[in-house]
């Protein structure tokens, strides 16, 4: 019995937690996806649910301080021209709005679109769609601001985990300049390490129990 215990530790211990990979598909559209009241949009994959909105911030110029006015226009934080929404095409997710494209751009006020997901998570690639090769984005997460002007051309897909920060519960793509538009036509994660499973406890400590049990009868 101890033999057989140890072994069961030994096999448990040995088999390390793999994190998930996460594949968020846009272009082809994520099964069961859905728009939300107020214009977002949510999904969810192998049990990771995300929301989608449509946001605006705002990028002076000079130093890195780009500040997000309201990551969700549904609220009517973005004021009566500042509506948007999350439009979704066979090219991606883009934001649309009042005299606006459905792309993500720096027409009328600066796009934001925000990924926000049910617990922390590591941020590891992005797709971009409809780039051109004078196009650039803005990437927070959790709502502070972590690079500006990241040319897109040569950097796509981008290596999100490239960044100084590339771990939160939401990460924004934002376009500030009035020739910056694209979609997110993909976006990877990888959600933390699965912890033991409850059945693997329980097998360790019934084993335990009946050598216990055993010891006690033959003592």
């Amino acid at each position: 019995m101890k033999r057989l215990a140890a072994a069961v530790v030994a096999t448990v211990v040995a088999v390390p937690a793999m994190a998930a990979t996460v594949n968020f598909d846009f272009m082809n559209g994520v099964p069961g996806a859905q728009y939300t009241n107020g214009g977002g949009y949510t999904a969810t994959v192998d049990d990771l649910t995300m929301n989608v909105t449509a946001g605006r911030y705002r990028a002076p110029p000079g130093a890195p301080n780009d500040t997000i006015i309201d990551s969700d226009c549904s609220d009517g934080g973005c004021g009566n021209w500042g509506f948007r929404y999350v439009r979704q095409t066979s090219r991606g997710l883009g934001i649309a709005g009042f005299w606006d494209g459905s792309s993500i751009d720096g027409n009328f006020g600066n796009d934001l679109i925000t990924f926000a997901f049910d617990r922390v998570i590591d941020f590891t690639q992005v797709i971009f769609t409809g780039v051109d090769w004078n196009d650039d984005f803005d990437v927070f997460i959790d709502g502070a601001l972590v690079q500006e002007e990241i040319g897109i051309a040569h950097n796509n897909p981008f290596d999100l985990a490239s960044l100084a920060v590339s771990s939160g519960t939401s990460i924004s793509f934002g376009a500030d300049g009035a020739f910056d538009n694209f979609r997110i036509g993909g976006l990877q994660v990888e959600v933390a390490a699965v912890p033991l499973p409850a059945g693997a406890l329980l097998l360790l400590t019934g084993l335990f129990g009946m050598g216990l049990m055993r010891r006690r009868a033959t003592a």
